[in-house]
């Protein structure tokens, strides 16, 4: 679907659409995605992304930054989360 029809149907330009990343390997062996849209800067701490997206006329600038030498992944995080705020619903009971 080109981005004009896509706009069309959704509102929304700058969708995610992971079919569309190439994913490579970094120097340490982690698999990073690229995506067309988004722009990276990297510096000795930090990975940013950058994206834009169009929304029903409305512009976003979507930002995520990455530390480049994480202890724990983003889902491990969102995990570890999760898992402790059922634990203190449990203990509640």
């Amino acid at each position: 679907m080109n981005e004009y029809k896509e706009y069309l149907e959704t509102g929304m330009l700058g969708s995610y659409r992971p079919e569309s990343a190439i994913v490579k390997k970094s120097d340490s062996g982690a698999a990073i995605a690229v995506f067309r849209d988004s722009t990276y800067t990297l510096d000795d701490d930090t990975c940013t992304r950058e994206r834009e997206m169009l929304i029903k006329g409305k512009r976003f600038i979507i930002s995520s930054v990455f530390p480049v030498k994480a202890k724990a992944t983003a889902t491990d995080r969102m995990l570890a989360l999760i898992d402790a705020d059922l634990q203190k619903d449990a203990k509640s009971f």
